[in-house]
């Protein structure tokens, strides 16, 4: 399946989500889920978006959006919810290998984005993702946000619950 077309993504109308405009192969894990991007404090990522109901944040693992990941993620949205998956690095609906998994690593090692986390301060992705949670909330109203972060991402979850609008922040594994 090829999308060439603009898309926001559904109830999520917020000054910083913005269309994307992409023309590429879907794979048929991906069916469904509206692509986006949201910015805070001049970092941007590419958000992946889908379902009706209160938001939850999923947070994928090293390395990147993984066809386990998305099954989980769409395991959430059939239970209810509106998921948004960020993609903070790697690719997406590519499945793990030792080398996928090295470079995704490696990234992780030498961005500012992550690299705080070693000098004990909040790192800007944590900054990032608590953002995006209040803007989802924002959008969607209710008592607040969940957020379910993996292996490696499972601190940022918990990072984020220093927020009000965040009111689940769950560790786990795909």
């Amino acid at each position: 399946v090829v999308r060439s077309r603009r898309r926001r993504p559904p109830s999520l109308t917020g000054s910083h989500w913005v269309d994307v405009d992409y023309s590429e192969p879907m794979t048929t894990t991906l069916q469904g889920w509206t692509t986006g991007s949201f910015t805070a404090d001049g970092i941007t990522h590419t958000t992946y978006s889908k379902g009706t109901g209160p938001g939850v944040i999923v947070v994928h693992e090293i390395p990147g959006i993984t066809p386990r990941v998305i099954e989980f993620a769409d395991r959430v949205v059939d239970s209810g919810f509106t998921v948004v998956m960020p993609l903070l690095v790697g690719e997406v609906d590519r499945e793990p290998s030792g080398g996928y998994m090295a470079s995704s690593m490696s990234r992780v090692c030498v961005s500012r984005e992550f690299t705080t986390m070693a000098l004990r301060k909040t790192s800007p992705v944590i900054a990032w993702l608590r953002a995006l949670a209040k803007n989802l909330h924002q959008e969607l109203g209710g008592k607040g946000v969940g957020a379910v972060g993996m292996c490696f991402s499972g601190g940022f979850a918990l990072g984020m619950m220093l927020d009000d609008t965040m009111v689940a922040p769950v560790l786990s594994q795909p």
